[in-house]
């Protein structure tokens, strides 16, 4: 999987979908502000850098950089 971006507004625990584009995840954060519960509340870009997936035999976890 590629690097990607979402948007978590602050308060909740759930994400909006997943962007490609850093761009357009911007876009999705400033919409996110408008909804009603939404207002003064912060929204955060958050950029994925690493994963990480359980493999056999060794080692048990493998880290990936993006």
């Amino acid at each position: 999987m590629e690097k990607f971006w979402c948007c978590l507004v602050e308060g909740t625990n759930g994400y909006s979908v997943i962007h490609a584009k850093f761009i357009e995840a911007c876009g999705e954060a400033e919409r996110l502000l408008q909804l009603p519960g939404n207002k003064y509340k912060k929204v955060f870009v958050l950029e994925s850098i690493r994963s990480c997936e359980l493999v056999k035999p060794d080692p048990p976890v493998l880290w990936n950089h993006f």
